[in-house]
């Protein structure tokens, strides 16, 4: 199985110091080398209303005539620019630099080169409002045209979503990719409002407790605001249902955007469904583009095919940020690549499909198709007779197949729909493709408070192997209100809906749909706490909803998508090795126990400073004991400044019972050796529909 290099949410990416931006289709060329601008690399600070100074890094083109000024692109994230990231970023600060846009490079307050604390939680209120304070004090600089775009891929995806809702004066434009609208539901955290333990959490609370760069001073003030700050780890796990606390930033529940949006997704990530829900309510224009990868930019995301989009996206900043009209606006605007159906596997290159270029979302000519389980284990037309019904034993291991998230390449899903309702359709007689979020309705009832259920779309070959399409969970809790959650009562018939994650999918001749229906989605979400069973009942009420899309023909539009463009790489350092991730699961369906692992490590250099990271991740359970569930982290980051070792190495460790999350995180720092301080945290806080 393959588990997300994703699911480390904003982290993976700078973990492999792959990160930058990539291209998409579009009829216009590069300009020769030789009309390329030289840049400068400048490091600074920019000053805020409250006196805290936050790291920016420019990538500055150097004027060609006297007087001659640029847009500013500004990329706001807490990756550590100076370390983590340095060498990644050069790749595309060099690109737009050469091509006349100064890149503004700014270390989230509190993190990697910036002053001030550690923020209370993503996307506190400052980080924002400093976003809003930095746009406008880059238009203002004498080298800008007074015209700021913001972009980013993941974390700087999300502040440009929140940022521009706000439309400070001088933000024209955003580009995100692998964003999110709703930060209960589609983040990290809370997947479809369950819970989600993800590594992610751990590493991102390792790395901010590192000193700031670059002086990387071990101090008073450094402790106060990094080392010392309670992990936010704990703040995700006190807020257990959507409340304020999530909505507060949360674009979907805002008015619409008024700034025009440039969104990507992958058919492979998480947070895809951004895309077309930007895209369906904004007031300003927008592109809508998905992919087959996962959570990376286009050019270099798994599976391919892969193109280069920083062609396109020049144009979209000519456009906005030069008031160049070179006709983008007038080109289709949405495009996602069909999956051809394909056996499933982990390590595919390249999948087979065809991309499809429309004017709008729904495609002219959609139509739904609506399937009811039946109580042969069939997917019909038509409902079976009402009184029928399906038991289903909860596993509460099952569902390693499936992966981290809602995204990654996958193995055959026999394994986890051994332990699932199974509904197949008859074999198809001609193909149908799908775009969309397929809608599910379930009739179900339960012996206990609470269960999870988890639905699965996936396609059946000839030969039995079993591909995943999408899936979602369902928190029955949250089943009348998001904000009001309650239990189910025992025994009593309740009614479930959803809509599975965006997919695409060309389902071949021959080849059988099927709705798979859980209770178990192990490591993805948090095991519910009682053992026993669920009843599904077939009937009017239990449905899954196909969105069908009519098949490419002589007439559908014609994407000319161009190969990717190498990058510059960064004359100041460079990646020594890097070894993973590799994950392990193993499941041994006679005692019950499921366990999951995944590891890496790797090594770079940064201006002959020496960069090490580790970490190792491990989640536990069993099937008779679902209640005690069990995550541990491990991540060491070793920095060698100048000869100064600087070793940071942090263990955290969730257990449950029926009650409660066990929380302990211990951060431990040695300089050179020596042990200069160490903290543990702990918690015991309740659950709460989780």
């Amino acid at each position: 199985m393959q588990w997300s290099t994703a699911v480390l949410k904003k982290l993976a990416v700078c973990f492999f110091l792959t990160y930058g931006l990539s291209g998409c289709h579009g009829d216009t060329t590069l300009p020769e080398p030789t009309a390329y601008y030289e840049f400068s690399l400048e490091n600074g600070t920019l000053e805020m209303n409250d006196g805290v100074h936050l790291a920016v890094t420019y990538y500055r083109p150097v004027a060609k005539t006297p007087g001659e000024t640029f847009p500013v692109i500004m990329e706001k994230v807490p990756y550590r620019k100076d370390d983590f990231f340095a060498l990644g970023d050069y790749e595309y600060g060099s690109y737009f630099a050469k091509r006349g846009y100064v890149v503004a490079r700014v270390d989230v307050r509190g993190t990697g080169g910036s002053g001030g604390a550690i923020p209370a939680s993503e996307y506190s209120e400052a980080e924002i409002s400093d976003a809003e304070e930095l746009i406008a004090q880059l238009s203002n600089k004498s080298w800008s045209n007074g015209n700021v775009g913001m972009y980013g891929i993941s974390w700087s995806a999300f502040n440009s979503l929140m940022t521009a809702h706000r439309k400070p004066p001088a933000l024209k434009a955003i580009i995100a990719a692998h964003g999110s609208t709703d930060l209960f539901y589609n983040d990290v955290h809370y997947i479809d409002g369950a819970l989600h333990i993800d590594s992610y959490a751990h590493q991102i609370d390792t790395d901010n407790s590192m000193p700031q760069s670059p002086e990387y001073r071990i101090d008073e003030e450094y402790f106060q605001n990094r080392f010392d700050r309670e992990p936010w780890i704990f703040t995700w796990l006190r807020q257990q249902q959507d409340s304020d606390f999530w909505r507060k930033e949360s674009v979907k529940f805002k008015t619409p955007l008024e700034v025009p949006a440039y969104l990507i997704g992958g058919l492979l990530d998480g947070y895809r469904d951004f895309v077309m829900e930007v895209s369906e309510t904004s007031k300003a224009p927008t592109i809508a583009e998905i992919g087959p990868w996962n959570h990376a930019w286009p050019e270099y995301g798994v599976p391919g095919p892969n193109y280069e989009w920083r062609q396109k996206a020049l144009r979209w900043w000519d456009y906005w940020l030069k008031g160049i009209d070179n006709g983008i606006l007038d080109e289709p605007r949405r495009m996602a690549f069909m999956r051809t159906g394909h056996a499933p596997a982990t390590d595919l290159a390249t999948i087979p499909g065809y991309w499809r270029c429309d004017k709008q979302w729904p495609v002219d000519g959609s139509t739904t198709r609506r399937l009811y389980p039946q109580t042969t284990k069939q997917l019909g037309d038509a409902p079976s007779a009402q009184g029928s019904v399906e038991s289903l034993r909860y596993r509460a291991g099952a569902g390693m197949a499936a992966g981290g998230w809602w995204g990654e390449q996958t193995g055959d899903m026999a394994a986890d729909d051994a332990h699932s309702l199974v509904y197949d359709s008859a074999p198809l007689t001609e193909a149908l493709e799908i775009m969309g979020m397929p809608q599910v309705r379930l009739r179900v009832a339960a012996d206990a408070p609470f269960y999870q259920w988890t639905v699965r779309l996936e396609d059946v070959a000839p030969d039995g192997q079993v591909s995943l399409i999408s899936g979602a969970i369902i928190n029955p809790s949250q089943r009348s209100s998001r904000l009001e959650p309650e239990a189910l009562i025992p025994g009593e018939p309740t009614t479930l809906s959803t809509s599975i994650h965006f997919t695409t999918w060309r389902f071949k001749p021959g080849h059988r749909i099927r709705l798979a229906v859980s209770n178990a989605q192990f490591p993805m979400i948090w095991p519910s706490p009682t053992p026993g069973s669920t009843t599904l009942f077939p009937g009017t009420n239990t449905w899954l909803e196909l969105p069908v899309v009519p098949a490419k023909n002589e007439t559908s539009q014609i994407c000319v998508l161009p190969s990717p463009d190498p990058s510059d790489q960064a004359p100041f350092g460079k990646e020594l090795q890097s070894n993973g991730p590799v994950f392990k699961s193993v499941r041994n369906e006679q005692t019950g126990d499921s366990t999951f692992t995944t590891t890496s490590d790797t090594t770079w250099t940064l201006h002959n400073n020496k960069y090490y990271s580790t970490e190792l991740y491990r989640w536990d359970v069993n099937d008779a004991t679902p209640a005690n569930a069990r995550f541990r982290g491990e991540r060491r980051n070793v920095f060698t400044i100048a000869g100064d070792e600087i070793d940071l190495s942090t263990l955290a460790q969730i257990e449950s019972d029926a009650t409660y999350f066990h929380i302990t995180f211990t951060k431990t720092l040695r300089q050179n050796g020596g042990l200069v301080r160490e903290r543990t945290w702990t918690d015991h806080i309740p659950r709460r529909y989780q």
